[in-house]
Formats: structure tokens, C-alpha cells, sequence
């Protein structure tokens, strides 16, 4: 994989647009984290802060209902 990136010169980021499902899929399986990436408009950031808290909700319900 190094040697694909080597045709490329040294960015600081990619611009790119992604569907909020397949986002979604990526931050839950673990692949994608919060930290990885940035939103760049009000919007992709609303979209983001709302499928992080439904996935936090999930994992809470979830913990609690392996306890009881």
C-alpha cells in the first residue's frame, strides 16, 4: 500500500463526499472514527453529531439490555 501513495504528493487531506449510511456503517463497525475526518459545513456537521449520538443511544440500550 506504500507504494501506491508514493504517486501522490504529500496532502493534508482529500476532499471527498460520502453517503451518511455508508458513514454510518464505517463509524459503527469501528473502521472510522470521529477523530479521522472533519465536517466542512453546518449541515455534514449536524448529519455527523446525530449518527454519533444514535450510535452512542444503541450501544447504551444495548449494554443495558445484556444486564438485566
Amino acid at each position: 500500500m506504500k507504494r501506491f501513495f508514493s504517486f501522490f504528493s504529500k496532502t493534508e487531506s482529500v476532499k471527498l463526499a460520502i453517503a451518511p449510511d455508508v458513514l454510518a456503517v464505517l463509524v459503527e463497525k469501528g473502521e472510522l472514527h470521529a477523530t479521522d475526518f472533519r465536517c466542512l459545513d453546518l449541515g455534514s456537521k449536524q448529519i455527523v453529531w446525530k449518527m454519533f449520538l444514535s450510535l452512542a443511544v444503541a450501544k447504551l440500550c444495548d449494554r443495558q439490555t445484556r444486564h438485566i
